[in-house]
C-alpha cells in the first residue's frame, strides 16, 4: 500500500471511530438484531471505508444474512449468500484445523519437528538446539518473521511468483532471533509452510488435502482455491480504493497457499461456523475443539492468547474464538462464541481501509447478539 492510502486510512480510521463512537453513545437501545446490525455496518459503507460488506450471524440457531453496499462500485447491485470472495487470513484456521485433525488420527504429532516432513536439501534454523515443530508454526511461535524477505515487496502480490525454492532458500538462510514457543509473532511463512508440510504428508497438493481433510466432510462444497467456472460467475472483485485490483489467491503456489489461498462463499461460512460451535454434528468436531484449546498466552488487541490457528478473548465475561483476514482487494472475520452458541461472519470486497474496521465490527456483532 503506497503512503498517500496509508495516510488517508488512518485519516478514515480517526473519522470513523469518532462517528461511530458518537452513534452509539447517543443512539437509543436497538430494537432488534437487525437494527444494531445496521447501526454497526451502515456507517462503513456511508463514509467510503468499504465498497461491499456481508455480514452472516447464527443465534439461537437461527442463520441470517446482511448484504450492504455494492457488488462493485456503481453497480448497485448486493452481494448475497452465493457470492464467492477470497477469505484471506481465514484459512489458516483451515490449515489448523487439518493440523488437529491429523494430529488426532495419528498420521503425525503436533510436536513433530517440522524437519521430519520436509526435504533433508532444506536447512531448518534452530535456537541452541530447540526445534521448531508442527505446534510452533500454528500458534505463531515458531520465529519465523510475517513475511519472507525474499518476496518482491515492490508489487501490489508480493506472492505472486513466489516459488517453493524461494521459500525454501529464506528457511534455509533465516537465522532465529530467540528459541521457538518462547514468542509470539504472526508469521505468514509459518502457515505457508504449515500448508506446504500437511500437503506432502498427503501427497497431494494444498487444495486437494484441503478438499478431502475438510471441505468434503464438511460438505462445503463452495469453497476452493480454484477459481471453477461456478467460481468465477459468482466471483466479487476486490477493491483498493474505488479500484478494482487482481486477485492474490489466484496467483498463490502451493508453498503459501495455506497462509490466505482459499476462496468462498458467505453461505459456506456460516458452515464452518455452526460446526465450530458444535450446532451440527462434524466429523471433524474433535479436531476443531482442539484447535479452539489455548497453546500459548499472548496479549494484544482483542488477544489473550492463541490456539491453533484462532485468537482467544475474554471480554464482558465472554470467552470469544476468533480470526481476522486481508488480501489485496478482500478484509475477513469470523467469531463466536461457543456457550451462548452466536457467532458472526463478516465478508468485505475491499481493503483499502484498515483491516481493524472488519474486526472492530464483528466484536460488536458478536456482544450486539448477545445481549439480544
Amino acid at each position: 500500500m503506497k503512503k498517500s492510502c496509508r495516510q488517508y486510512a488512518v485519516i478514515l480510521f480517526l473519522t470513523l471511530s469518532c462517528v461511530v463512537f458518537s452513534c452509539t453513545q447517543n443512539d437509543p437501545k436497538p430494537a432488534s438484531i437487525q437494527e444494531a446490525v445496521d447501526n454497526i455496518v451502515s456507517p462503513y459503507i456511508v463514509l467510503g471505508a468499504d465498497v461491499g460488506i456481508l455480514v452472516g450471524t447464527i443465534q439461537n440457531g437461527e442463520k441470517t444474512i446482511y448484504s450492504f453496499g455494492e457488488r462493485e462500485i456503481g453497480s448497485k447491485e448486493k452481494m448475497t449468500g452465493q457470492s464467492v470472495l477470497e477469505i484471506a487470513s481465514l484459512t489458516k484456521t483451515y490449515t489448523a484445523l487439518a493440523l488437529a485433525d491429523m494430529h488426532l488420527k495419528g498420521d503425525l504429532n503436533l510436536d513433530d519437528p517440522i524437519e521430519n516432513y520436509l526435504p533433508n536439501t532444506v536447512r531448518i534454523p534452530s535456537y541452541n538446539g530447540k526445534k521448531i515443530t508442527l505446534r510452533h508454526l500454528a500458534n505463531h511461535t515458531s520465529g519465523f518473521p510475517r513475511f519472507a524477505s525474499n518476496a518482491d515487496k515492490d508489487v501490489y502480490n508480493e506472492y505472486k511468483g513466489y516459488t517453493e525454492q524461494k521459500m525454501y532458500d529464506f528457511i534455509s538462510n533465516y537465522t532465529l532471533q530467540r528459541e521457538p514457543g518462547t514468542e509470539f509473532e504472526y508469521s505468514a511463512v509459518g502457515y505457508g509452510l504449515l500448508g506446504q508440510i500437511l500437503s506432502l504428508k498427503n501427497n497431494s497438493n494444498y487444495e486437494a488435502m484441503m478438499m478431502s481433510n475438510v471441505l468434503l466432510p464438511l460438505n462445503m462444497m463452495h469453497t476452493t482455491i480454484s477459481f471453477t467456472p461456478d467460481q468465477l460467475k459468482n466471483l466479487v472483485h476486490g477493491h483498493n480504493g474505488n479500484k478494482s485490483v487482481e486477485s492474490w489467491s489466484q496467483y498463490m503456489q502451493n508453498i503459501v497457499q495455506g497462509t490466505g489461498a482459499l476462496i468462498s462463499t458467505l453461505d459456506d461460512q456460516l458452515i464452518y461456523l455452526e460446526a465450530n460451535m458444535g450446532i451440527t454434528s462434524t466429523p471433524l468436531y474433535d479436531a476443531m475443539k482442539l484447535s479452539h484449546e489455548l497453546t500459548f498466552q499472548h496479549s494484544g488487541l482483542y488477544s489473550d492468547g492463541i490456539g491453533l490457528g484462532w485468537n482467544l478473548f475474554t471480554t464482558e465475561g465472554k470467552h470469544i474464538i476468533w480470526k481476522n483476514g486481508a488480501n489485496g482487494g478482500y478484509n475477513s472475520f469470523m467469531g463466536f462464541d461457543k456457550e451462548t452458541k452466536t457467532g458472526v461472519v463478516i465478508l468485505v470486497n475491499s481493503s483499502l481501509n484498515p483491516e481493524i474496521f472488519a474486526t472492530d465490527m464483528g466484536f460488536e456483532i458478536v456482544k450486539a447478539l448477545n445481549r439480544f
